[in-house]
Formats: structure tokens, C-alpha cells, sequence
């Protein structure tokens, strides 16, 4: 039963449960992500999945950056592995923000900016 023993582990669970999040995530952002044509009828369709999406993706971020910047167990040192993989993560995470971010902007834009976006 060393399966079942490996699904019970709190480790197992928490990656899984990482996992899952980043999946979900991924799942909310992937209209605007990959949205070949940027309209306001195209976007308003998937407005809401997507806020929720970037709003788990700054949240995501808040974490990886308070992770980085603020570990919980003190008492030893970070690998440096850890800490350039933590950095690059937190890069990229960041990266992706302003991506969306920007698809956002260039939606407002040319919807002429005039009254209500959504």
C-alpha cells in the first residue's frame, strides 16, 4: 500500500493542491491569453473568467514574492537553486501580469474609450 501512503502525505497534498490552483488559473486566463482578435464582443464574453484569473495570478504572486523575500523557516539557509528558481518564477509571474495587463488596456483603447467598457 505504498500508493496510498504517498496520496495521504501532507507534501503530496499540498503539491497537488498547487497544482490544481495553477490549473485553474490557467484555465480562467486562457481566453485572454490566446484571444486572437480583441474586441469588445469577443471580451466581454470571458470579462469575468478572466478578472478572477489575474486576480489568482497577483495572488499568486503576492505569495511567491513573500516567499521569496520573507521564508518561513529561518533556523537554516535557501539553497541558491531555490532562491534563482524563486526569483525566476516571480519574474515570469510578473511578466504575465503586465501581459495581461496590457491586453486589457489595448481592449479599452480600441473601444474607443468612450462610456462604459463592459
Amino acid at each position: 500500500m505504498p500508493g496510498l501512503l504517498l496520496i495521504a502525505s501532507p507534501k503530496f497534498r499540498k503539491i497537488a493542491f498547487s497544482v490544481f490552483v495553477w490549473a485553474v488559473t490557467a484555465w480562467l486566463i486562457f481566453p485572454l491569453i490566446f484571444m486572437q482578435s480583441v474586441s469588445l464582443q469577443e471580451a466581454s464574453k470571458y470579462f469575468y473568467r478572466s478578472a478572477v484569473g489575474i486576480i489568482l495570478l497577483i495572488i499568486l504572486f503576492g505569495k511567491t514574492v513573500t516567499d521569496l523575500f520573507f521564508p518561513l523557516d529561518t533556523s537554516r539557509r535557501k539553497s541558491l537553486l531555490q532562491f534563482v528558481f524563486l526569483t525566476v518564477y516571480a519574474l515570469v509571474m510578473a511578466g504575465g501580469i503586465i501581459l495581461m495587463l496590457f491586453r486589457i488596456l489595448a481592449l479599452y483603447l480600441k473601444s474607443g474609450s468612450a462610456g462604459q467598457v463592459f
